[in-house]
């Protein structure tokens, strides 16, 4: 795919551009930023290079795709995302990071999909914390309209258990709620994952832990847990994504407990370009 096709593309990367290189300027890394190629927008952070891929979350019933997860993919896979938020330090530099990712996945999302189209985008739980409160998301608001998107478009995933300030995560959730993202809760269920987070943060969306998942395949007591799990989640009002799905007997227990939403290899490998229409199931 190619990002610069035409004057208004060009305007919008020069806009998304100066932002980040502005940021920049006060402390001399002028060569972190957002970069274009052939095939797309790419962040720099210091020796780092960050590309998306994308993958699709599959509709329970119609088994067809309406969204996609943007993933982060650095030195072409040689760096765990995990490693590379490691990376910065302070406060400015986390946030930084973290927007530059997101900007980078908005862009290669922007160029391929339909005005309706969503996306749903990790934010890391440093980047919430580090951000002034009630601020949360305005500024990414901006530079999505820069690439012709809504916040009623995007789904930010967060990890609440990674959060020990619930009150500071909370404040964050209903700010980017009342600019109208979507919040998901991702990987429920691991680690300190509990329903009283959920009832404070009021989450649009809950996706499951993989592990949920894994051990309903072998073991019959948490088959049995799985669908009043989702039940549960439904009754606060939050749709239900199962991922991590790999095998067509994951698919049959994510489908009998009643989730919403499907994820995994099974349906589809992340790749650059986004999945519409059918998917050949049989191939992954």
């Amino acid at each position: 795919m190619t990002l610069m096709g035409n004057t208004g593309e060009m305007r919008v990367s020069q806009k998304i551009q100066t932002y980040f290189r502005d940021v920049r300027q006060g402390d001399g890394a002028v060569k972190d930023g957002l970069e274009y190629d052939d095939h797309g927008a790419l962040g720099r952070y210091e020796d780092m290079v960050l590309c998306s891929v994308f993958q699709p979350l599959i509709d329970a019933r119609s088994l067809k795709p309406v969204a996609h997860e943007a993933l982060l993919r650095v030195n072409g896979g040689a760096i765990p995302p995990q490693k590379a938020f490691t990376r910065p330090k302070s406060p400015e530099n986390i946030v930084f990071f973290d927007r530059l990712c997101r900007c980078v996945h908005a862009v290669n999302f922007a160029h391929q999909a339909g005005a309706d189209d969503v996306l749903y985008l990790n934010i890391h739980g440093s980047h919430l914390l580090n951000v002034e409160g009630g601020t949360h998301g305005s500024t990414f608001e901006t530079l999505l309209s820069y690439c012709g998107l809504k916040p009623t478009q995007v789904v930010l995933e967060v990890l609440e258990s990674g959060i020990d300030d619930h009150e500071r995560l909370a404040e964050a959730v209903a700010a980017y709620q009342q600019r109208g993202y979507r919040v998901a809760i991702d990987d429920f269920g691991c680690r300190h994952s509990n329903f009283d987070r959920l009832w404070l943060l009021s989450p649009n969306i809950v996706k499951l832990d993989r592990e949920l998942l894994t051990q309903a395949t072998t073991n019959p007591r948490a088959a049995l847990i799985l669908p009043k799990l989702v039940e549960i989640i439904h009754d606060l009002g939050a749709l239900v994504v199962c991922e991590g799905i790999e095998t067509e007997e994951q698919h049959r227990i994510a489908e009998d407990a009643g989730a919403d939403l499907f994820q995994g290899f099974y349906f589809a490998r992340p790749e650059a370009r986004l999945r519409s229409g059918e998917l050949d199931i049989s191939l992954g």
